[in-house]
């Protein structure tokens, strides 16, 4: 009996076997030209022709009647369909792109060139495909992520961004053209209290066309983006979102406002818990923490654990602009500012305290206090640094590219954020609030209410 062991030959496997195992892993291939040659054969080419019309007619009417079911259920499965067989997806095209940049092995003794297999393309919107690739062997997910540039400019796409999937899979983001092609208006305001889920506002839209959505308390948020790039947009949806809670009392917006303009319009409902200069906003946040202690020692004497929010324990939530000119620049209050917010930041999340800090360069030395705000959002900014400062380590290189996000009104509120589950890089758009919506809500607060709880 021969020692050399099982599994080292130097053959590959032969062409005809390989034919039939991609068959089997793509049954549509086999089944559709079937089920057209067995309708020619007992139907005839007229009824079969008849049927394939009537089948067209039936989508284009869809198509024309009722946009907004066809865009969500036909739109993104056709799409995907003539990508993944009639573009850079599949045979030949796949492999030429995998091999130009630089993603192929050669196995070691058959010499035969091992390509990343294409698994599943998804393209739920017109600018995004989203395409699931299973890993050959000695190819890791950093060999992707460092070929991202070079396989962008090779599928003319704008930017690919790469996240993990399942073990030895990765899925490439690709996104065609800018997705946000118009401004997210912001919704209208909610009726009642029972409206608004608390630990899910609505916010904008991300890349696939799906909502989304941040909690309003239980962390703490960091804005990071230049001028004119639309951080005030955030605290301004939240602002309505949770609108109905404010104006029951269960949610206390407290401002910190360092240009004396950006927040003034909320000032006539913030019962005094507006500053607009380092010295009061120091006075401010004093208070802040003051007021957090207190509710502590209520739960400690109650021997409370956590609370829902209620009159008693309502979410005090600090919008603090331009964090960075309090912390970095004015000398004379910038150890105390920044000692007092690490203290809300560390142990404010059991009282349903809350920081959301904006900030245009978010580095350590202008934010000493960034690792303590894990809920994090980059809109544009102007470092190619920015990105992996705001969201973590490398996210630039999967697909973060905020300095390089378009400049003007019409792109303000475009950014990215990290997905909850998978920690990866999302492109997003905040709905944008005028001028008219801000004195609707400054109304809208002023209005009396029943108080109630929520959990």
């Amino acid at each position: 009996m021969s020692k050399r062991s099982r599994g080292k030959s130097a053959r590959s496997q032969g062409v005809e076997f390989a034919a039939v195992v991609w068959a089997v892993r793509h049954p549509g291939s086999i089944v559709g030209p079937s089920a057209l040659v067995a309708s020619l054969s007992h139907l005839g080419p007229t009824t079969t022709g008849m049927v394939l019309g009537g089948t067209a007619a039936g989508m284009s009417a869809w198509y024309r009647a009722h946009p907004d079911t066809f865009d969500t259920y036909a739109a993104p499965r056709l799409r995907a369909w003539r990508r993944r067989w009639a573009g850079a997806y599949t045979g030949r095209r796949w492999s030429d792109l995998m091999g130009s940049c630089g993603l192929t092995r050669t196995h070691p003794r058959t010499g035969q060139v091992l390509v990343p297999r294409v698994v599943r393309v998804r393209s739920w919107s017109a600018s995004v495909d989203t395409v699931r690739v299973r890993l050959v062997h000695g190819m890791s997910f950093k060999a992707f992520v460092d070929a991202t540039d070079d396989l962008a400019d090779t599928l003319k796409a704008e930017r690919v961004a790469v996240e993990r999937s399942a073990p030895g899979e990765v899925v490439l983001i690709v996104q065609r053209d800018e997705p946000f092609a118009h401004i997210i208006p912001s919704p209208d305001l909610a009726e009642d209290v029972a409206d608004v889920d608390p630990m899910s506002l609505y916010m904008g839209e991300d890349e696939f066309g799906r909502e989304y959505r941040e909690p309003l308390y239980g962390t703490h948020f960091l804005r990071a983006g230049e001028t004119g790039s639309g951080k005030n947009s955030l605290p301004a949806q939240r602002l309505r979102a949770a609108a109905p809670l404010i104006r029951a009392g269960l949610v206390r917006p407290w401002v910190i406002d360092p240009k004396m303009m950006e927040w003034g319009w909320l000032k006539p409902v913030l019962a005094g818990r507006y500053a607009d200069n380092p010295g009061d906003g120091l006075e401010l946040l004093n208070d802040f923490v003051s007021n957090m202690e207190r509710k502590q020692k209520r739960m400690q004497r109650a021997k409370l654990r956590k609370a829902p929010v209620s009159e008693e324990f309502p979410i005090d939530w600090l919008i603090f602009d331009e964090i960075g000119y309090a912390m970095a620049y004015q000398s004379d209050y910038a150890h105390s500012i920044c000692g007092q917010t690490a203290i809300v930041a560390s142990t404010g999340r059991t009282t349903h305290d809350v920081i959301e800090a904006l900030v245009q360069e978010p580095t350590k030395d202008t934010v000493p206090v960034r690792e303590l705000l894990p809920h994090r959002v980059c809109l544009r900014v102007s470092s190619s640094g920015h990105p992996d400062m705001v969201l973590g380590d490398e996210m630039r290189a999967r697909g973060a590219i905020a300095d390089e996000l378009p400049q003007g009104e019409e792109f303000a509120g475009i950014g990215f954020a990290r997905a909850p589950r998978t920690r990866q890089p999302r492109r997003i758009r905040v709905a944008y609030t005028n001028d008219a919506q801000c004195s609707e809500l400054v109304s809208y607060l002023r209005e009396p209410t029943t108080l109630r709880a929520v959990s």
